[in-house]
This record gives structure tokens, C-alpha cells and sequence, in this order.
């Protein structure tokens, strides 16, 4: 493979309501890869297609219309608002929706954050926030939920509560999980190495 290739895979088959684990070496396009299923990346050859929509022919207006319905990312960097408390973050993907409160407490109780609810984000530990941000993505109900290192500041405890709160999303929900986390891996019917699909 060129040196400029950073992916490079004949086929690449998630059924709905799968749970995924993808484990792999640093550096060899994992969190590209998820980049690429969330639209956020486009493929210099070949389609990346969810459901009936292949991304590659959708505007990024379209994209970004399809991933804020149905696609919900936990990103390393976590991406809250510092200035928004906590549960403000968390409801950033529930503009216009009904039973906001509702949501946003059940999905702070799965990671057990409710506590925290009306801190600012911006005092909270790096494990706190990284609970915050699983929890904006569980008060979403997507189609598919996109998780990169999910538990990389976690103590043992809480990355099982969080690792459980993923794995148990409704049984039609897609869950493509990126960890070098050992400790997650028996949790998941189906782990793939990065590096036999290359």
C-alpha cells in the first residue's frame, strides 16, 4: 500500500443494531474511519453508504442534516461548551424536542452525572466531562452512535457504567465502538482488528 494511503479495504459490512468493537494500533486510521461513516470525511475512492444514503452524493448540508437526526459521535476531544453547564451541554442535540428534561436526567443518571447538572463544564475533571459527552449522545436516540476511545479517562468503575450504557442503546441502534481498552472488549459479540480489514 502507498505511503499516502491511509485506508485501503475492498469492503466494509456493519449490519443495523450491530455492537462493534474496533481495536487496532495507533495511527492506522481508526478514528478516520469514523469520521468517514459520520460523513465527516469523504472517501477519495468508493461509497460510505448508511442505510439508502450514500454520503459521497449527499451535500454537506445533507450530511449534516443526516448525522444531526440519526448520528450521534463521542469524539476524543469532547467537544463541550465551557461556558454551558452540563446540562445545557446535553441538550445541544435536542433543539425542539419534546420531553427535554426527561431526557437529559435519564441519560445523566445512565453515567452518573446527575449530580452535576448545573455545573458549568469547564470545572469539571477530564473523566467527568467525557461522561457528559456520552450522555449528550444517549439523550439523542440515534440510529447510529459513533464512539471514539469512549473511556480513555475513566477509572474501572465508570467506563463499565459507561461501556454499559452504549451496549445497552435500543437493540436497533448501531454501535461502532474505537478503544485500545482492554477492559471493554469482553463486553462487546463482535471486536474486528483494524488491521485484518486493511
Amino acid at each position: 500500500m502507498s505511503e499516502d494511503v491511509l485506508l485501503n479495504f475492498s469492503k466494509l459490512d456493519i449490519t443495523g443494531g450491530a455492537r462493534l468493537l474496533i481495536k487496532g494500533p495507533s495511527g492506522i486510521g481508526k478514528t478516520t474511519l469514523l469520521h468517514l461513516i459520520a460523513g465527516l470525511f469523504l472517501p477519495d475512492k468508493g461509497e460510505v453508504q448508511i442505510g439508502d444514503s450514500i454520503l459521497n452524493k449527499l451535500s454537506d448540508n445533507e450530511r449534516s442534516t443526516l448525522r444531526r437526526k440519526s448520528v450521534g459521535i463521542i469524539f476524543q476531544k469532547l467537544n463541550l461548551i465551557d461556558h454551558l453547564t452540563v446540562s445545557e451541554n446535553v441538550a445541544l442535540p435536542l433543539y425542539g424536542k419534546k420531553e427535554r428534561e426527561s431526557k437529559i436526567t435519564d441519560a445523566l443518571k445512565k453515567v452518573n452525572m446527575e449530580s452535576f447538572v448545573n455545573e458549568s463544564s469547564n470545572v469539571l475533571s477530564l473523566g467527568e466531562q467525557q461522561r457528559v459527552a456520552v450522555a449528550r449522545v444517549l439523550c439523542m436516540n440515534p440510529d447510529i452512535v459513533l464512539a471514539d476511545e469512549p473511556t480513555s479517562s475513566l477509572d474501572d468503575i465508570n467506563a463499565e457504567l459507561v461501556i454499559d450504557s452504549l451496549i445497552n442503546l435500543p437493540k436497533e441502534t448501531t454501535l461502532i465502538t474505537v478503544s485500545h481498552d482492554h477492559r471493554i472488549e469482553n463486553k462487546f459479540p463482535k471486536v474486528l482488528n483494524f488491521s485484518d480489514i486493511k
